[in-house]
């Protein structure tokens, strides 16, 4: 007989304790749900618990029953039963639960989600789950919607598997029962825990200044009661049923891209109208144009008056659009894929193999199988930004970092790159796509054992260093805008000490900077580590000063990136890099390396003449390839709005180099022409920073900044564009802007300067480059664009095929090839 697996199920809310907890059951498995002991009061949780069928025995019976496994830490004692005793575990909704529970437990886990307005991939790394997730075979992730998963990093991404989930048997039995003719001149909203709840407090005095007639009724359970007549406040399920029922309709106000609640689905599978905003969930689950969207809550007031007036055809209209979404929620359409979803979790072991994602660094002797490069990249966690489920960098070394990353593992190097804790979901997801078996070292120093309150001090340190002190301003002011006075105390007392922990964080970074001026550089534990793993051969890193710690690395081939030194020309400037601190960081990582990787001719020919004193025969000089493999992606033009009929574009950071005040005159002449000649085009400057001021030339009105652009969307932008318009009077390398753009046949409109024309030589010809600083000469070349944009394009043609030749990805591959072997 074969022995029937016994699942531990932690949940306890009202709709899964009627849906997925029983069915489960009918499966076959034997099932225990705790009972909800936790003193926090949840509207949603079962709180009259009924021992299950279980054929434990009785003292792991008697420990389970009176441990509150929500929200609290889970005790050695009740961890050993866990572990002796279930084959499996499936843990609902909330990641604290999760991150106790894998703590605890050490055989499979389905984590099942329901939609969350927050990053759940987020808050797992803030709770110290990324290991205990990354390292575990057979983990489950199991959300509901494939419309949830883009603010998700790809770790937790990769051990999915979609599954719907259904509403309760006494909605089903009352499928399509709805009659506008036996309904009141109501329409239904939703809001419960209106008066104890801050989030929903805002959400109850909103409706209440936009629905304020009795004819719309406010559902949901209350802890606190409500004194309003509009209110219907903790029904009993039938009684809610039976006024639900009623209402003419539904109007749904929330706006949350990853959250649905129950109502309007129920609502709309009793046979009823349902309205909702643009840009909720449940908006996303219908086609872009379906009659019941609202583009503003305007909109939903108008429309809703309509429906609670008895507008039969708008009515109509609403029901017949909603088949296909009400379906989501059916038993019919869920069970058969939670059925196939769950048999295949729980089915043979090894099936959901963990990713390796975090590198662990360890005291061996042994010859590794094949050569590993660790790569310093923590410092561009910060700058990691995602959209749409992609991951993209501002800084444009990140993105030559990428690049490089992917070229050794193509050779075969395996790639470690060191991340802060809180960084690891976006560093993977920006590094992922250029090698596969990417491993991840964290490097965040961790607050030693030391109770509560040294967590709450390391706590404090983190916020203090990665938060704007604006936000807990912000959070105050929300607070006394809500009246939440139970809360401000607190909030007073954190934002004091995250101010302190700021002042002496600034402190200590003057401090250091002293010491590092001086030629002390610091110590980090995880330097250390890395000196002691014989399996880590090369040490790439990526920034001269961005890493000091670095200079204590021993035994390791060091390969330092270098694509300039800008404080060579701009003596002086703490803006490009002039400080005394970076210049002595900067000379011990150039005595430090082995071989310095450069990606212009001219940088490497200025290199050994700078403070820094590099040796000529260390430079390699490898020029770079197309950095932007996805520039032909999809787009999603909303977010960019729509575009000018013509524009520059330069996407760049502002730098004194960058001279992006000639971008802005530039674009001022090229108007002031146009007016002249009397045509009523205009030029518009696209660029991804900010521009005010001196720096805007008196051009504010014609500039536009899109900053945090995904590859995709900087490649439809380079491909709409007029021109590139390139300003800058030094680079480090040959401009990747103008790869791009040659790539992409965009016309170019550059500066004369030797980055450019020490690498394409005669062909850089063929690019009519203005000498820097000449506005007037940039305006010449943009009107000639104007009249004959194809013209242009087909001039360049020498400047692409030499770009084409010269930086080529193989090319690059191969240079790296000899730089990285022994």
């Amino acid at each position: 007989m074969i022995k029937k697996k016994r699942i531990f199920w932690l949940g306890m809310h009202k709709v899964l304790s009627q849906t997925e907890l029983p069915h489960l059951r009918a499966l076959g498995y034997e099932v225990f749900n705790p009972p909800y002991l936790s003193d926090i009061y949840d509207q949603s949780a079962v709180y009259d618990w009924v021992p299950p069928d279980s054929s434990l025995p009785k003292e792991a019976l008697d420990i389970l029953a009176r441990t509150n496994f929500f929200y609290d830490e889970i005790p050695l004692e009740v961890a050993d039963v866990l572990n002796a005793y279930f084959d499996a575990a499936i843990v609902t909704i909330n990641t604290l639960w999760l991150t106790h529970f894998l703590k605890a437990y050490h055989g499979r886990v389905i984590y099942r989600t329901y939609g969350q307005p927050y990053s759940l991939s987020d808050e797992l790394t803030n709770l110290g789950a990324l290991p205990l997730v990354t390292e575990r075979n057979d983990f489950w992730f199991l959300p509901h919607s494939e419309k949830v998963i883009d603010i998700e990093d790809d770790w937790l991404r990769s051990r999915m598997m979609i599954v719907p989930y259904c509403l309760t048997q006494d909605v089903v039995d009352l499928r399509d029962t709805w009659d506008i003719e036996a309904s009141v001149p109501e329409l239904g909203l939703l809001c419960p825990r209106a008066a104890d709840i801050p989030y929903y407090t805002n959400n109850y005095r909103h409706l209440k200044h936009y629905f304020p007639a009795k004819g719309y009724r406010i559902f949901g359970a209350q802890n606190v009661p409500v004194d309003d007549e509009q209110v219907i406040g903790t029904a009993e399920r039938s009684d809610f049923l039976r006024l639900f029922a009623q209402m003419r309709g539904f109007a749904y106000h929330y706006e949350e891209p990853t959250v649905c609640y129950l109502p309007p689905i129920e609502f709309m599978t009793l046979g009823g109208p349902v309205l909702f905003q643009k840009g909720s969930l449940l908006c996303r689950y219908f086609p872009a144009m379906a009659p019941g969207r609202a583009n503003s809550i305007e909109d939903l007031v108008k429309r809703s008056e309509q429906l609670r007036k008895g507008d039969r055809a708008l009515s109509h209209e609403l029901i017949e659009s909603q088949a296909e979404v009400r379906k989501l929620y059916q038993p019919e359409y869920v069970w058969p894929i939670f059925d196939e979803a769950i048999t295949k979790a729980l089915g043979d072991a090894g099936a959901n193999r963990a990713p390796e994602l975090i590198y662990t660094p360890t005291v061996k002797i042994e010859a590794p199988a094949a050569e590993t490069v660790l790569v310093a990249f923590h410092g561009f966690g910060p700058l990691v930004v995602r959209h749409n489920g992609e991951y993209h960098c501002a800084e444009g070394i990140a993105r030559v970092i990428r690049q490089i990353i992917r070229a050794l593992a193509d050779l075969g190097f395996k790639i470690v790159v060191t991340s802060r804790r809180e960084d690891v979901g976006r560093i993977h997801g920006f590094l992922k796509s250029a090698a596969g078996l990417l491993r991840i070292m964290v490097v965040e120093e961790e607050v030693l054992d030391g109770g509560d309150a040294m967590k709450a001090i390391g706590r404090l340190r983190r916020i203090a260093s990665m938060r704007p002190f604006s936000a807990n301003i912000d959070h105050l002011k929300t607070l006394f805008r809500t009246r939440n006075f139970k809360r401000l105390p607190r909030a007073l007392a954190s934002t004091a000490a995250v101010a302190a922990f700021k002042a002496l964080r600034k402190a200590e970074q003057q401090l250091e900077n002293a010491k590092i001026a001086s030629g002390t550089i610091p110590r980090a534990k995880y330097v250390d580590l890395i000196n002691a793993d014989a399996n880590i051969d090369h040490v790439l890193i990526s920034h001269y000063y961005m890493f000091p710690e670095l200079a204590h690395l021993r035994n390791k081939n060091v390969v330092l990136y270098l694509p300039d030194y800008m404080p060579h020309f701009y003596k002086g400037s703490v803006e490009m890099g002039a400080t005394r601190q970076s210049a002595v960081i900067g000379r011990k990582m150039v005595a430090k390396a082995r071989r310095i990787l450069t990606n212009s001719a001219f940088t490497a020919s200025y290199l050994p003449k700078t403070t820094l004193a590099a040796r000529a025969e260390d430079i390699v000089h490898v020029p770079l390839p197309f950095l932007n493999d996805n520039s032909r992606g999809a787009v999603s033009p909303g977010r960019l709005g729509a575009l000018p009929k013509y524009y520059v574009f330069y996407p760049t950071r502002d730098r004194p180099s960058k001279r992006l005040a000639d971008f802005a005159k530039t674009v001022a002449i090229v108007n002031e022409r146009l007016k002249g000649a009397g045509s009523k085009d205009q030029l518009v400057g696209l660029l991804t920073t900010q521009l005010k001021g001196k720096s805007a030339a008196g051009a504010e009105e014609y500039l536009v900044s899109l900053s945090e652009l995904t590859d995709a969307e900087l490649g439809y932008l380079y491909r709409n564009s007029l021109c590139l318009l390139f300003t800058s009077e030094m680079e480090g390398n040959f401009p990747t802007q103008i790869t791009e753009a040659l790539h992409l046949d965009v016309p170019v409109v550059a500066t004369n300067i030797p980055l450019i024309t020490l690498e394409l030589g005669d062909a850089s010809a063929s690019l009519g480059l203005v000498n820097v600083g000449d506005c007037e000469g940039f305006a010449d070349r943009v009107m000639s664009i104007l009249e004959d944009r194809a013209a242009a394009v087909a001039q360049q043609k020498d400047a692409k095929d030499l770009s084409a030749q010269k930086f080529a990805y193989e090319t690059f591959k191969y240079g790296l090839s000899e730089l990285f072997r022994r």
